[in-house]
C-alpha cells in the first residue's frame, strides 16, 4: 500500500545515497540527481522519477576502475610468475605437486567464471561457479603471495593457500556486494586466460615430437578456456557497466512514474 504521508525528495543532490531494500511507496524523487543511487531491492511503488537526472558518477567510475586495475595487477603478477615457474617441469619432480595445484586451481577458477556468464549469475548453476571460481582464485593467490613474502617457504603457502581459499569462498558466498562480484570475475578471466595459456604450451610439446592424440586433447582444452574466457571478459564488461549507475536491481516499481503524462487534447 502507498503510504499516505509520500516522502518528499524533490530538486535534491542525492548523487551515490544508498537505498537499498528500503520502503520508499509514493516517494516523490521528481526533479533530484539519482546518479550512483542504489534502489536494489527497494520497494518503490507509486514513486515519481519525473525528470531525474540517472546514469554514472565519476566516485563510482575511479572506485570501480581502481577495484578492476589492482585485482587485474595483483593477478597478472601472481598467475604469469606461477605459469613461467612451472613450464618445463617434469612429471613427478619434486614441485609437480604444487604444478597439478596450479592447474587445478587456474581451471577451477578460469572455468567458473566464464560458466556463471553462460549460466547466469543468479541460476543455481551461476551461483556455485561464483563460489568455485572465487575460491580457487583466493587460493592461488595467497599461495603465491604468501610464498613470496615468506622466502618461498612451501609450508606456509600452502597452509595461505587453504586459508584464502576458504575465505574467499565464505565471502563468495555470503557477500553480495558488486565489488566482490567484480573481482572474482576480473581474477577469473585472468586465471582463464593463464590456463588456456598453459595447456598451450602443453599441446605445442606434444605436436612438436607428433604425439598427434595428446596434442589434439591439449589443444581442444586450450580452445575451450579461450572461449571460457570470452564468457568471462563479457561478464567483467557487464557487471563494470552495471555498477556504474542508478540500480533498480530487483525493486518494486509498481506504477512508479518516470515521465510525465502529457496532457490530453481537448476534444
Amino acid at each position: 500500500m502507498i503510504h499516505s504521508h509520500s516522502l518528499n525528495l524533490t530538486n535534491q543532490d542525492l548523487r551515490n545515497r544508498s537505498f537499498k531494500g528500503q520502503n520508499l511507496n509514493g516517494a516523490d524523487f521528481s526533479g533530484s540527481d539519482i546518479r550512483g543511487c542504489d534502489f536494489s531491492y527497494a520497494s518503490l511503488k507509486g514513486a515519481n522519477f519525473e525528470r531525474v537526472k540517472v546514469g554514472q558518477t565519476l566516485r563510482q567510475i575511479i572506485l570501480v576502475l581502481g577495484v578492476v586495475l589492482i585485482v587485474a595487477l595483483l593477478a597478472v603478477d601472481a598467475i604469469a610468475h606461477t605459469i613461467f615457474g612451472a613450464l618445463g617441469q617434469i612429471s613427478g619432480g619434486s614441485t609437480w605437486a604444487y604444478i597439478l595445484a596450479l592447474y587445478i586451481s587456474l581451471g577451477m577458477a578460469g572455468a567458473g567464471s566464464g560458466v556463471r556468464e553462460i549460466t547466469g549469475i543468479k541460476s543455481s548453476v551461476g551461483q556455485i561457479a561464483t563460489v568455485i571460481s572465487g575460491t580457487a582464485s583466493g587460493a592461488l593467490l595467497s599461495f603465491f603471495y604468501a610464498g613470496t613474502t615468506t622466502d618461498n617457504n612451501p609450508q606456509i603457502a600452502t597452509a595461505a593457500a587453504v586459508l584464502g581459499g576458504i575465505v574467499a569462498a565464505i565471502v563468495s558466498f555470503k557477500v553480495r556486494s558488486r565489488f566482490v562480484a567484480i573481482a572474482i570475475t576480473v581474477a577469473g578471466t585472468v586465471a582463464g586466460y593463464g590456463f588456456a595459456f598453459l595447456v598451450g604450451t602443453s599441446a605445442i610439446a606434444y605436436l612438436s615430437v607428433q604425439k598427434l592424440i595428446g596434442g589434439v586433447i591439449w589443444s581442444c582444452l586450450s580452445v575451450s578456456f579461450l572461449w571460457l574466457t570470452m564468457h568471462s571478459l563479457i561478464l567483467a564488461i557487464r557487471e563494470i557497466q552495471e555498477f556504474s549507475g542508478t540500480c533498480f536491481r530487483g525493486a518494486n516499481l509498481t506504477n512508479a512514474v518516470f515521465a510525465a503524462k502529457s496532457p490530453r487534447k481537448s476534444e
